[in-house]
């Protein structure tokens, strides 16, 4: 296994009898899901606080957003808490990260672990030099086949350590790239272009991994990003599940990878598709802004890095 140089703040490994905090930056959480997620992550020896809007009902959010943001800001600025699982994602993290004050994170790193509308608040972080991790969540951690997605947030929380493989695909292209990991959820990533959580992806491996979309509206997402200069000079591109990706009326042409691979024709970044992570378990863990090597060869692909 190799040992990569750190690119950006890492916050330290857990370790039992740490602190950490359960909060909702985005929809209204099921109780019960997030009740039992809880549990699970005490049984991991950790101690859990939560947000005092953990369960609140503001329409479909989970508090108004001054509550959301309170809770975001409580859990950033305890020098106690060491992470920060975000419950569930939704829609609504994106209408609080203007107000949020991140000189308690530079002071108190800790990690940020979530994915689909959560990928806001990883981008906006990593846009100050602290790593977060694309995780399931705990209001899915009692999903049918989401052992395993728990289990690879606990050891990227304890062990700091990562192992993704995903099987040959014919959209991959072979070859091998070392750099910081950039990404999530492709809808989140063209809705923060231009704003201060904007993704810088020049030398990184970009991460996507997309749900419920018409191709077309992937295509015109792709677009999006490559006229915005983003598929510019990147070091590599992995892709996760592109679960529910609907033809329409029309048809397009090309399946969901294939709508993807469309827009890196003219380049040579080794590109790996069928990573397990995305809208569907498995779910793994992938850290945000830390270095990994990339290698994708004719039989497969594989993420490794231990930070």
């Amino acid at each position: 296994m190799l040992i990569f140089r750190r690119m950006t703040h890492i916050p330290n490994k857990l370790k039992p009898g740490d602190k950490v905090a359960v909060i909702a930056t985005a929809r209204v959480t099921d109780i019960s899901a997030v009740e039992t997620g809880i549990d699970l992550i005490k049984s991991w020896g950790l101690e859990v606080v939560t947000g005092k809007s953990l369960f609140n009902s503001h329409h479909l959010f989970a508090g108004t957003d001054q509550q959301r943001l309170n809770d975001l800001q409580w859990a950033l600025d305890n020098e106690s808490i060491k992470a920060i699982l975000c419950a569930r994602g939704g829609y609504g993290t994106s209408r609080i990260l203007d107000s949020v004050n991140l000189s308690g994170l530079r002071k108190y790193p800790k990690w940020i672990c979530g994915f689909s509308d959560v990928t806001a608040l990883l981008c906006h972080i990593q846009q100050f030099g602290i790593a977060g991790i694309h995780s399931s969540m705990p209001q899915l951690f009692n999903n049918q086949g989401a052992e395993r997605d728990a289990e690879s947030l606990r050891k990227a929380l304890f062990e700091g350590e990562i192992i993704l493989e995903a099987p040959a695909c014919r959209y991959n292209r072979t070859g091998t790239a070392e750099a910081a990991l950039v990404g999530g959820n492709l809808s989140l990533l063209v809705h923060l272009i231009g704003t201060t959580s904007d993704i810088n992806t020049e030398g990184k491996i970009l991460v996507l991994e997309e749900v419920d979309e018409y191709l077309y509206h992937l295509d015109r997402m792709m677009i999006q990003l490559a006229r915005s200069r983003k598929l510019d000079n990147l070091a590599g591109l992995m892709v996760g599940h592109l679960t529910k990706m609907k033809e329409g009326n029309l048809q397009f042409g090309k399946d969901a990878m294939g709508v993807i691979s469309s827009h890196f024709q003219q380049t040579t970044i080794p590109i790996g598709f069928g990573f397990p992570f995305g809208h569907q378990s498995p779910n793994l863990a992938v850290p945000l802004g830390v270095v990994c090597q990339l290698k994708v060869t004719a039989k497969g692909s594989r993420l490794t890095s231990k930070y």
